[in-house]
């Protein structure tokens, strides 16, 4: 559609007002690209005041970088064939083809300065003093774009820091599956972002002495990775799993220690955490909780048992101490710590797992070696989920005991 808006600027004062105090460029050019007319956004925009006192091309006056180097007006230079403003004004024209709003980022000389500038242009055919010109409307969107690079460019850096930290949690998990005679050992860990506040362990204190835990801090993201990391510091320093030594701390004095250290005042959170240990020559396994999800002991006879023994939740600050028990293991045990992300996370449908779908699929790996059991029950979770994206972290260690348990041996 044309718009007639012929000597618009001269016989309207109103308007003409207008034109010069809105904030976008305007101008009217031919099809050669001389400009004749434009209003003060458009001198502003370019600083061209000096240079606009007769008809000149768009390329002159806006100081474009191919005009500047080649010393030629629009149309002339090697890169006009190019240029995505050309091509549009020449559509406009002929083919009475408008455009709106789409973006020119090119270099400006202005004052003799190499300047980006990021544009918006719309274009519209019109007849003015006679003749078939163009409307062109010039928006500045430089600053918006200034911003807009330099958020991608702090993102980036946060990207790469977030990378760098799930570098550092990933190297707090165990190193693959741990080689431990007498124990069968794998896992999984699946955090709902770059880094979760899930995290677990297993540590070999010497031939017939492992400790192993499993945590999960309220939260996600970036405040509940921190104190997960400064829990696994914790665990490993002198009050946690390894007691600053040779010798395993019991899961009661570790939890005890865990919870005076991050009361929920200090750290304004609070997480869950299962300890155990487990003596490998008696066949014996002690295990303490506050507030996790009871682990799983499938017995080689195929009963499972779930351990429910535990306390409140670090943080809390229980007036009670946290205590412990121990049970025999037999060949063929397996003992599996998850955290509450592999049961209820919701797939497609906004079913959770669920725990009896869970202990389903353990009973049908019951005779299988713990690494089938492991990997298949991750595949099912993933099956489940059918790509939707876990709003929680998803963590699982599972651990066979493949010994001869001494019965001789008391509890």
């Amino acid at each position: 559609m044309t718009i007639n808006l012929q000597d618009l600027r001269e016989s309207n004062e109103f308007l003409n007002y207008i034109l010069d105090n809105m904030g976008a460029a305007v101008l009217i050019a031919d099809e050669n690209f001389q400009i004749h007319q434009f209003n003060d956004s458009f001198l502003n925009l370019f600083d061209s005041a000096a240079v606009i006192a007769t008809i000149k091309t768009f390329g002159e006056v806006s100081g474009c970088v191919n005009a500047v180097k080649e010393n030629k007006p629009c149309g002339e230079t090697s890169a006009c064939a190019a240029c995505v403003l050309r091509h549009s004004l020449i559509q406009t024209m002929i083919a009475d083809a408008p455009v709106d709003r789409k973006p020119l980022h090119r270099i400006f000389y202005i004052k003799g300065q190499a300047v980006q500038k990021y544009l918006r242009f719309t274009t519209r055919r019109i007849v003015y003093q006679g003749r078939t010109m163009i409307l062109v409307i010039i928006y500045d969107v430089s600053d918006i774009e200034r911003q807009k690079v330099e958020l991608q460019s702090k993102q980036a850096m946060i990207d790469e820091d977030l990378k760098a930290a799930a570098a550092i949690q990933r190297s707090l998990l165990p190193d693959g599956n741990p080689s431990i005679p007498n124990l069968r050992v794998a896992w999984r860990f699946d955090p709902c972002g770059r880094i979760g506040g899930d995290i677990f362990n297993i540590h070999r204190v010497d031939e017939n002495q492992v400790g192993l835990y499993m945590l999960d801090v309220c939260g996600h993201g970036v405040p509940a990775a921190l104190i997960a990391v400064a829990a696994s510091q914790f665990l490993a320093g002198p009050r946690g799993l390894l007691g600053g030594g040779c010798q395993l701390a019991s899961p009661e004095t570790v939890l005890n220690h865990i919870n005076e250290a991050f009361p929920f005042e200090r750290f304004d959170t609070y997480f869950s955490i299962v300890c155990m240990s487990i003596d490998i020559r008696r066949g014996v396994l002690t295990y303490g909780g506050a507030g996790h999800p009871p682990p799983v002991l499938l017995h080689a006879d195929g009963v499972l048992e779930t351990l429910g023994y535990r306390g409140p939740v670090i943080g809390f600050g229980s007036d009670s101490a946290y205590r412990q028990r121990e049970m025999r293991l037999e060949p063929g045990d397996k003992i599996i710590l998850y955290t509450d992300g592999l049961t209820e996370n919701r797939g497609r449908e906004g079913r959770a797992f669920g725990r009896d779908k869970f202990y389903s699929i353990l009973r049908e790996f019951e005779r299988s070696p713990v690494e089938e059991l492991v990997g298949g029950l991750h595949t099912e979770v993933q099956a489940f989920l059918k790509g939707v994206r876990p709003d929680d972290d998803i963590s699982l260690l599972g651990v066979e005991y493949t010994g001869a348990a001494a019965s001789h041996f008391a509890i």
